[in-house]
């Protein structure tokens, strides 16, 4: 069957009537046409941009390119050198003094991308000679300031790469800290710099034959030569853009029903004329063409649901936005429209001025206006991408506000975790996303139970989930007159300005103003979400049977929700009380190496105790334990906890209390030691769930030293692959960015990355059963009559009328896929069978617990 005869059967099945007959298809065609030519204007401005910019070397043809010559150049350089170096009778080249200490890797790379930066242009040759050999002397000036003092050398490259990503700026910055520091350069000359530069282009000239010198009479006695791609390199940079360009379209929604998923290799968009999908996001075509002969009906019927919810503009919200952002407001999470002004320094501050000129008072006004001056330009930088993001999400609403409906194609990754496609607005969006859409069909509140949902859905908006559904409930009927208000004139009544979610709030006040007067038979329009309670432990915890994490985690029934990172503060508290009152004294000793003798030696450093009293001063909230104990499930180590410590808790601390902040230095060494201690706290609440990620961590170490991947079957039917390999690269560090090079595209040679398939076996196993459970949840409510559905891993939605019946399937899904299925004997069994041995071989699975996972059902806090 062509292609062309699938399209027809697959439309005339969904719609009754072949594509052309259909009233909508000839719009629907339109759009991906649009779709395909956005996406080559997108790329064709970006080559121009990159091009004014003299930066063409980051376009993806030169990128290959440049990868393809890169051994060339290297060993043309090595050749010059050997050749030097080989004692025989000759001038030395002035180069050779310069380069012998050289990294080539280094100094290939940067003579071809100082080329590449200029490919479509014609340059001359001594200023590009000096630009080249330029940055080759940063670098080596920056790696001897490395060698001389590593610690101040990576603080001083990561404080710099988080204040700007301009290579003129990060120079002048790091120049200035390794000359601060004492580190020694003995600046090249301009002859040197240009000697060096007119040598490597000359050799990239002869070994790659991608460049010419051509001279050029311009005046009498005036003749300059100039540097040029050749007429082939153009041509091929040429024909591989023309490639390139139709291959990123810009995703839209769709205005039919997008087309369904029957094979993993085409769905979502009906024409052809933008790139086809992939049901899996993979470039493992071998892997697709396994799961084209695998039946996993579950799978496609539950893709295909979820992508044929219709949807539409929330106008109000609409109107409310644009009205705000048009007059450059910031309410409700707004982006700035305007960088912030840089704070005006010091009258008496002058460009020759040198701290050790100031006097006291005048170097901490100088510090502070410097600060400041820091904070808002990074407070600019990240301005600038959130106003990028939010410009493209009001363009997507401002195309669609008049449908009357509109489709998101889906897909999954590797896990089978699905994902609308179209970016920049859809379901899987923050809040104002959430906001702006809203389902197109109508479902009728219908009685008490469905406005419940919709006010516990609210309630939520506000924060208000700790409590009984009754408490919230009760909490909009309290606070229904700002919410009433809000809805008839949100811009004077600012009610829904206070909740943590406002642009949902907003449109949950104007449902719930429809429901107030219309009752019962208000046809709503609202998705109302119920969540999970740290979802990936809550999997762990039905799979092992463990009635202590499964209580932690709301899997059985109670009066109130528990709180996993309540209760996971409560024992760090108690912890940190501990070991303060074990260790009086305020400082100790510890043994640590001289780093300029390497011999041991002592020094005093902050005590434990000291440490425990300054974080209970501070104050320990579920706040400062949510993410590493949401993240557990899903990969997180101690050092990850640690990271997480440092960004969300003590850096923000640091940064308001400023003098009064009460640890040395960046604070993480007080991160640090947190990080640990909850890493054992949570061990002491989740026992099992770690047991479980460390069986795992060992099984799939066990297949990687076997060269194998790791493959298992989710309870839906789907083939799971994880094979992260490590192919051949070579990977070139640069002061400011790293870059790696492909050397070899043969699929062959790629072998297991061990170290990855250890890491990542626990989130993906995971994240695999929670896609499995979505994927049976969304099919049993689809053949159950619900065709509305919005949803984000492990957040269930739907109409507040159709609330009750998701919220039980959800349950009774989970319960069924657990009870039926022994997930972790299944995935030992294929294993085993992977590996050609009995799965007794395999280490012991972690032993399982008494929880009753009927309990599920009857508990309410479970999804909510």
């Amino acid at each position: 069957m062509t292609s062309h005869d699938l399209t027809n059967e697959l439309f005339l099945a969904a719609h009754g009537c072949l594509p052309t007959e259909h009233p909508g298809w000839e719009k629907q065609i339109a759009l991906e046409d649009e779709m395909r030519s956005a996406g080559i204007a997108r790329f064709e401005k970006a080559l121009e941009k990159n091009q004014t910019r003299g930066n063409e070397s980051s376009n993806l043809s030169s990128r290959r390119m440049i990868i393809h010559a890169h051994e060339m150049v290297v060993a043309g350089i090595k050749a010059f050198l050997e050749e030097a170096s080989s004692g025989k009778a000759g001038k030395k080249h002035t180069a050779v003094a310069y380069l012998r200490d050289a990294d080539l890797d280094v100094v290939a790379h940067l003579a071809l991308r100082n080329l590449f930066d200029c490919v479509s242009t014609r340059t001359k040759i001594t200023p590009l000679s000096i630009r080249i050999a330029s940055m080759i002397e940063d670098e080596m000036f920056f790696n001897a300031f490395r060698d001389q003092d590593k610690d101040a050398y990576e603080f001083a490259r990561k404080k710099i790469g988080e204040q700007t990503h301009n290579a003129v700026h990060q120079k002048r910055a790091m120049t200035k800290h390794a000359k601060h520091k004492g580190a020694e350069w003995q600046d090249w000359s301009v002859e040197g710099k240009t000697a060096v530069g007119l040598k490597l282009i000359e050799i990239v000239v002869e070994a790659t034959g991608l460049f010419e010198t051509v001279r050029q009479s311009e005046g009498v006695n005036n003749t300059n030569i100039y540097v040029v791609a050749t007429k082939d390199t153009m041509e091929w940079l040429a024909t591989e853009n023309s490639r390139l360009a139709p291959l990123s379209p810009v995703y839209l929604p769709t205005l039919l029903p997008p087309r369904p998923w029957t094979s993993p290799f085409r769905g979502g968009y009906w024409s052809g004329r933008v790139r086809n999908l992939r049901l899996i996001k993979t470039g493992n075509r071998q892997y697709l063409t396994d799961l084209d002969s695998i039946d996993m009906p579950k799978v496609y019927h539950s893709v295909n649901a979820m992508q044929n919810t219709a949807w539409t503009i929330n106008r109000r919200v609409y109107d409310v936005m644009t009205s705000l952002w048009d007059n450059r407001s910031t309410l409700a999470c707004l982006p700035q429209a305007d960088d912030i002004a840089l704070p005006e320094k010091p009258m008496w501050l002058t460009p020759e001025m040198k701290r050790e000129d100031m006097t006291v008072e005048q170097v901490d006004q100088f510090m502070r206006w410097k600060s400041e001056r820091t904070a808002i330009y990074e407070a600019n930088a990240r301005a600038v991408s959130k106003r990028l993001a939010f410009s493209r999400m009001l363009w997507v609403a401002e195309r669609f506000k008049d449908e009357e409906e509109f489709f998101f194609p889906h897909q999954m990754d590797f896990r089978g975790r699905v994902y609308a496609v179209p970016l920049f607005l859809n379901p899987q969006g923050d809040d104002a996303a959430h906001g702006l859409l809203q389902f197109a069909n109508s479902v009728p509140i219908g009685d008490e139970e469905g406005a419940n949902w919709l006010a516990i859905h609210g309630a939520g908006l506000w924060g208000v989930d700790k409590c009984s559904m009754e408490e919230r409930v009760q909490w909009v009927k309290d606070n229904e007159e700002g919410i009433l208000a809000s809805a008839s004139d949100p811009y004077d009544n600012r009610f829904w300005l206070t909740a943590e979610k406002p642009w949902q709030a907003l449109a949950f006040c104007h449902e719930w103003d429809g429901y107030r007067a219309e009752g019962y038979s208000y046809e709503s329009h609202l998705p109302v979400q119920m969540d999970g309670t740290c979802n990936g432990l809550q999997n762990f915890s039905a799979m092992l049977l463990d009635e202590i994490g499964g209580a932690a985690v709301n899997l059985v029934p109670g009066d109130k929700p528990n709180d996993i990172y309540a209760t996971v503060a409560e024992v760090l508290i108690k912890k940190l009380q501990e070991i303060s009152e074990a260790c009086p004294e305020d400082t100790t000793t510890k043994e640590v190496l001289d780093k300029e003798t390497k011999e041991p030696k002592t020094i005093i450093v902050e005590s434990d105790g000291s440490m425990a009293r300054k974080w209970l001063a501070y104050g320990i909230t579920r706040k400062v334990t949510k993410r590493p104990v949401m993240t557990l499930a899903y990969g997180a180590s101690e050092f990850g906890f640690r990271e997480q410590v440092f960004t969300d808790t003590v850096t923000p601390w640091k940064q308001s209390a400023g003098e009064a902040f009460p640890f040395e230095g960046t604070g993480f060494s007080a991160a640090s030691f947190l990080g640990l201690l909850i890493w054992d706290c949570v061990g002491e609440v989740v026992v099992a769930a770690r047991g479980a990620m460390d069986w795992l961590q060992e099984v799939a170490k066990i297949a990687a030293k076997e060269g194998l991947p790791v493959i298992w079957n989710t309870p839906t039917g789907l083939k799971v692959m994880q094979e992260y390999t490590s192919s051949e690269q070579k990977r070139i560090a640069l002061t400011f960015q790293k870059v790696r090079m492909r050397l070899s595209l043969d699929v062959a040679t790629k072998k297991i990355d061990k170290r990855k398939q250890g890491s990542g076996i626990s989130p993906n196993w995971v994240h695999s059963m929670d896609a499995a459970h979505m994927q049976l949840t969304v099919s049993r409510c689809h053949d159950e009559g619900i065709r509305s559905f919005s949803l984000i891993h492990d957040s269930y939605g739907t109409h507040a009328g159709n609330a009750w019946a998701m919220a039980q399937f959800l349950r009774e899904e989970f319960v069924r896929m657990y009870g039926d299925h022994d997930v972790l004997q299944s995935f030992k069994e294929e294993i085993a069978m992977m590996l050609g041995v009995d799965h007794e071989a395999l280490p012991t699975l972690p032993k399982k617990g008494s929880l009753d996972l009927s309990q599920v059902l009857e508990s309410p806090f479970f999804f909510a």
